[in-house]
């Protein structure tokens, strides 16, 4: 068809609002571009049809599937027809995780070489796809998942544990190797939460044979898998981890209780929302020493809330210092419950 017929249908479809025949037009372009040996625009085009940006690189899901049915149907477990997997298109940058340049840094080099591992696959080498996160609770890990499923332009698959575990004898197993399956049809960044769950040692004493020959599956599905997806792990237990799981990942990186200067960040971050004249984040920050990420996000949501509610506009030191003082009670509360149960 020629360009300026192909054009016509692209405007006529986007006026109208017809959605499926603009994404035929597109796709016409694109398949012309190619024809004319304009690989790079055409990929650039497909990129930003498919990923709502140029950063991402598509690969089709399904060859039976229109290209607005943008997933194949979840994997189910047998026993409870849960979904084993949930599936993200997620639209978030940097700017919504406050991390340190420790952990910040090897990431954009994971990001760069997963952007840019055609280069790499030329030269005979692999983009580093594996990584662990791991680190107390409420430190940014699941979130900075979804930032680099964003970034990178690719859906998020976020792995439900809840449904992979089966009542059944060798069921979990099978579960996992249906989740693999799965990811082969596309390329994602996939989350496994909770990885301590599926991957715990298989030599801590009085373990069951159905937790090591998980944890067998798992590797062996790690090690074949041909993927080219960013495979996250993440776990608030690495201690639990089976030593030979440490040795799958390219990335180890430990999401830890944040320092002064990001605590600072964070009040900065969670409070610009509303106007503080005069408070002293530096000085709260202090204060804040034991708190993770979700804490400080929970303590500026109690503090603006109660500003607003009380029909205010300016929030007060006062108010910053009733917050945390509630989140200090919480965390006693929280330690002598866990030290009345601890043996």
């Amino acid at each position: 068809m020629a360009r300026g017929e192909i054009l016509r249908k692209l405007f006529r479809s986007f006026s109208h609002n017809e959605r499926e025949e603009f994404l035929a037009a597109a796709q016409e372009l694109i398949e012309e571009e190619k024809s004319k040996n304009h690989t790079l625009l055409a990929r650039d085009l497909e990129k930003i049809l498919h990923n709502g940006n140029g950063n991402g690189r598509f690969k089709p899901v399904s060859s039976n599937l229109a290209p607005w049915q943008q997933f194949p149907e979840p994997p189910k477990d047998r026993e409870t027809g849960l979904a084993l997997v949930e599936v993200k298109q997620l639209d978030l940058t940097w700017d919504h995780v406050v991390l340190s340049e420790t952990i910040l840094d090897p990431l954009n080099e994971v990001v760069l070489e997963n952007r840019k591992q055609d280069i790499l696959l030329a030269h005979g080498l692999r983009p580093k796809n594996k990584v662990l996160f791991c680190g107390p609770p409420g430190c940014g890990k699941t979130q900075t998942a979804k930032v680099l499923s964003s970034v990178l332009g690719l859906p998020l698959v976020y792995v439900n544990l809840t449904a992979v575990f089966s009542s059944y004898l060798g069921e979990t197993a099978t579960n996992l190797q249906k989740i693999f399956t799965y990811i082969q049809q596309g390329e994602w960044v996939v989350l496994f939460d909770e990885f301590d769950a599926i991957a715990r040692d298989r030599n801590t004493p009085n373990e069951h044979g159905e937790v090591k020959r998980l944890v067998n599956s798992l590797l062996q599905l790690i090690d074949t898998t041909e993927s080219s997806s960013l495979f996250i792990a993440a776990t608030n237990h690495e201690n639990l981890l089976d030593t030979a799981v440490w040795r799958r990942f390219d990335e180890v990186l430990l999401f830890d209780r944040p320092s002064n200067n990001l605590r600072i960040a964070l009040l900065t971050r969670y409070l610009s929302a509303i106007r503080y004249p005069g408070v002293d984040l530096a000085y709260f920050a202090t204060l804040l020493e034991s708190a993770t990420g979700a804490d400080i996000e929970r303590i500026c949501s109690d503090a603006t809330k109660a500003v607003l509610l009380r029909g205010d506009v300016e929030l007060s030191a006062d108010d910053l210092e009733i917050a945390i003082a509630r989140y200090l009670a919480r965390e006693r509360i929280i330690s002598n419950s866990i030290e009345a149960f601890t043996p």
